[in-house]
């Protein structure tokens, strides 16, 4: 079963050896996300940022962070990464789900922004199918999509 769990100082290091491809690994910028390593640095700097630990029962598997962009001037996925030893096996829907709940339940938010390099035909088919939509609007060269929340 999915779950988002808190890292820890028992599990940052295993955190930050995920990676989103083998060729990616010990990458601080791996070719379409930032590493889950500049990620936990850059939510230990600003208040903006929730880092969370994905896993599959007791097996980790991902690496989240959401919270509010200044940027954006709104909610945001801004990391979503599974160790790429477990893609193409439905983990990145079902992440999805669970932390747009704790996103709404957290916030309260109505509008949920997710950006991502145009190129990278995998995330934009997973947000396409959970029903994000692209805004027309780019930033930094990323697209950026956005989830209406009931």
């Amino acid at each position: 079963m999915l779950k988002l769990k808190e890292i820890n100082q028992d599990n940052w290091l295993d955190v930050i050896r995920l990676s989103s491809g083998e060729d990616q690994r010990n990458k601080i910028f791996e070719q379409y996300i930032a590493s889950n390593c500049l990620s936990i640095a850059q939510a230990s700097v600003t208040k903006d940022w929730i880092t969370k630990a994905i896993c599959n029962d007791e097996t980790l598997i991902g690496f989240t962070m959401y919270g509010y962009s200044r940027e954006l001037k709104g909610y945001e996925i801004c990391r979503l990464m599974v160790d790429y030893h477990f893609q193409g096996q439905g983990f990145g829907k079902g992440a999805l789900q669970l932390i747009v709940r704790e996103m709404q339940i957290q916030y309260d938010c109505k509008e949920i922004l997710i950006c991502f390099i145009a190129d990278n035909l995998k995330a934009m088919n997973l947000y396409d199918s959970f029903g994000f939509e692209n805004t027309g609007k780019m930033i930094e060269g990323e697209v950026i999509y956005s989830l209406k929340c009931l």
